[in-house]
């Protein structure tokens, strides 16, 4: 299970005012994805939402616009955005682009492993990458920091193109 926070949502609100337009939500349906309940896995949206010029007082969006593995799953499988899985962040770092999105594989508690957290790439130097993330407060936060504050054993990438 994703750990509770905001940082794909946060990921989702960069990808949408870079490039990505939202899905409509459709029917509200539900499927396994990857071992995981998951909300309309082929739509990608958050919002609320009017009813006859009416707010409707809760938020509807799908698992993707929140969840690690959503997230992961809606670009890399649904839109087919290009992707990888590496256990070495120099080759993360050598590969990235500003706007790429970053998750980090480690573990969470004692003896549980899970992917954990999505960052987007905010400033691409010569010689360092930075990510941004709305949880951890960061704007230009070094990438290498990142695997120093956690147990991070693999990344995956997605390439977003913006």
């Amino acid at each position: 299970m994703q750990a509770a926070g905001d940082c794909t949502n946060w990921s989702s609100q960069l990808a949408h005012i870079g490039r990505y337009k939202k899905t409509s939500r459709g029917k509200e349906t539900y499927h396994i994805v990857h071992g995981y309940r998951c909300r309309n896995p082929k739509k990608w949206y958050a919002g609320v939402y009017r009813k006859k010029g009416q707010l409707i007082k809760h938020k509807a969006y799908s698992t993707s616009w929140t969840t690690v593995g959503g997230f992961w799953h809606y670009f890399a499988h649904v839109k087919k955005r290009p992707h990888f899985v590496t256990h070495s962040l120099r080759r993360v770092m050598a590969h990235v682009r500003v706007g790429d999105v970053v998750q980090f594989f480690g573990r969470t508690s004692e003896k549980h492993n899970s992917w954990f957290h999505t960052v987007t790439i905010s400033k691409v130097t010569k010689h360092m990458v930075y990510y941004t993330s709305h949880d951890r407060n960061a704007l230009f936060k070094p990438l290498v920091k990142a695997r120093t504050s956690a147990m991070i054993s693999k990344y995956r990438v997605i390439r977003m193109g913006i």
